[in-house]
């Protein structure tokens, strides 16, 4: 008997019902496609007492997919068709007829997708169960929907809402590194007209320039955004380490003086801050290691940017970010809107909030055609850092730039005597005793030295007698960074 898995947040077994689908289908339709997109399978049974799968079979397969298919274009079964056909499998097990139905996760624009012509029955996937989506979810997936968030204009909110300071500081900095004088040359009005932070509302008789949310958030006094966005708060916290409970130095928006109020501010002090704090970190070493620290720095800068710029700022959570040591962390309220791959290939970009995104790629202070995660990835790869570490869900997303070199996290936390084999393993990844008896007094010291790195994991012994390699763990840093170039060329080719 086939011993299948168990159901999971991208895996639902069903039996089909006497008369055709089960009516349960849909939820989970409906579900998957919400979520991260799964397959579901039918012609399988759940004994529950064990958590045990039965292949049962279908008997009409092909009628399955037809019902599947037709009712699928029904608006009143669910709200967009999302599976192609060719994603519908029959296939056999034990000799009996299963069919496999794959759920795509559909585009942000299109969610929700719910049933029954009612936005509320919309569902979400939790673990291995479908959910009904709650009101918070909701509302999410509808701002999601609407690409024109922060280009909406504010009534009742003028210059007297903005600071003058910080946007006047963008001014400078904009005629600097545009070399445009010209927008020196423009009051207040005309320079956010000209950025497209002023806009007319037409659809009075009237159409006075009207600031938009952009505006607001951008240069906005702390206690005008927090009328408009009550959740607004921006935080860099640095540390020595993650477990320190006392922190070195913080950063956070707030109306108290001497304190960044808005998105812009935020940048800038955060950055300054952060900027001093690699500065101390590559300032030795001659150029090469200068060099280094600049191109780390940008890196460091396109995760800044880009937290900033894809924020859900109507969420219930606010903007983190944390610089230790050994990493930078930034965390974001709202789901990544590309795929992982594409955010480290680059090329495609789909900002969260066009305008805030113009004002900075406009300020050559991000990357205009999508390609910071190509940056930051392609900065870790050529200065050997550890790589980068990007998860996201549909409730945050969460950045780790490391700056530290591959291996130096597991040298600090092995002992010294282990060390020197090590580093050599991350250069050889796999080895004989001969390649590594340099540097060792004596054999007995050698085979004692490998034979503890071998027993703690960090090498896996391979062979007998003298056909007998030592290979850098698959877990380890360098072999992870090793696929992980192996995977980025194979997706690159494959999407050329």
């Amino acid at each position: 008997m086939a011993k299948l898995p168990v159901e999971s947040n991208q895996l639902e077994y069903k039996e089909t019902a006497k008369h055709g689908l089960p009516k349960s289908i849909w939820e989970s339709v409906s579900a998957f496609a919400n979520t991260e997109g799964g397959k579901i399978i039918l012609g399988v049974s759940e004994v529950k007492k064990n958590q045990k799968f039965i292949v049962v079979g279908v008997s009409n397969p092909n009628k399955l997919k037809i019902e599947f298919l037709n009712l699928q274009s029904d608006k009143t079964t669910i709200s967009q068709p999302v599976v192609e056909a060719d994603n519908i499998k029959i296939k056999s097990i034990e000799g009996k007829d299963i069919v496999t139905i794959t759920v795509p996760k559909v585009s942000y624009k299109n969610r929700p997708v719910y049933l029954k012509g009612n936005i509320k029955k919309s569902f979400y996937r939790d673990h291995e169960s479908d959910r009904q989506v709650p009101d918070n979810l909701l509302r999410y997936f509808l701002r999601e929907s609407d690409s024109t968030v922060d280009s909406e204009i504010i009534a009742n909110f003028d210059l007297n809402d903005l600071d003058l300071v910080s946007l006047q500081n963008y001014k400078v900095f904009l005629a600097q590194h545009s070399q445009n004088n010209e927008y020196l040359s423009k009051d207040f009005p005309e320079f956010l007209q000209m950025l497209g932070l002023m806009q007319r509302d037409r659809t009075t008789e009237k159409t006075k320039w009207q600031l938009t949310k952009a505006a607001l958030l951008l240069f906005g006094k702390y206690n005008s955004i927090t009328e408009v966005f009550p959740k607004f708060f921006l935080d860099l916290v640095i540390k020595k380490n993650s477990s320190d409970t006392d922190y070195l130095d913080r950063i956070y928006t707030s109306n108290e003086a001497h304190h960044p109020q808005n998105i812009y501010s935020f940048f800038e002090l955060a950055f300054q801050k952060i900027q001093s704090q690699l500065n101390n970190k590559f300032e030795l070493d001659g150029i090469n290691r200068k060099d280094s620290g600049e191109a780390l720095l940008a890196a460091v800068r396109e995760g800044l940017v880009n937290t900033l710029i894809h924020a859900d700022y109507s969420a219930d959570s606010q903007i983190k970010i944390f610089l230790f040591k050994d990493y930078v962390e930034f965390n974001n309220p709202g789901e990544m809107r590309v795929s992982k791959e594409r955010y480290v290939l680059g090329g495609d970009s789909q900002a969260r909030n066009p305008k805030i995104f113009t004002i900075f790629t406009r300020a050559k202070l991000g990357e205009r055609t999508g390609s910071g995660g190509h940056r930051i990835y392609q900065t870790a790869d050529r200065l050997k850092l550890r790589i980068p570490e990007i998860t996201s869900t549909m409730a945050d997303t969460r950045l780790i730039i490391w700056l530290i070199p591959l291996s130096e996290t597991v040298l600090e936390n092995i002992p010294a005597e282990w060390q020197s084999t090590y580093e050599r393993m991350t250069k050889l990844l796999i080895a004989s005793y001969s390649e590594l008896q340099d540097l060792y007094r004596n054999s007995y010291e050698g085979h004692k030295i490998i034979n503890g790195m071998v027993d703690a994991s960090l090498l896996e012994k391979t062979g007998r007698n003298k056909g007998t390699k030592y290979i850098l763990s698959h877990n380890e840093p360098a072999i992870r960074m090793s696929m992980n170039k192996l995977i980025q060329q194979v997706q690159t080719n494959f999407l050329k």
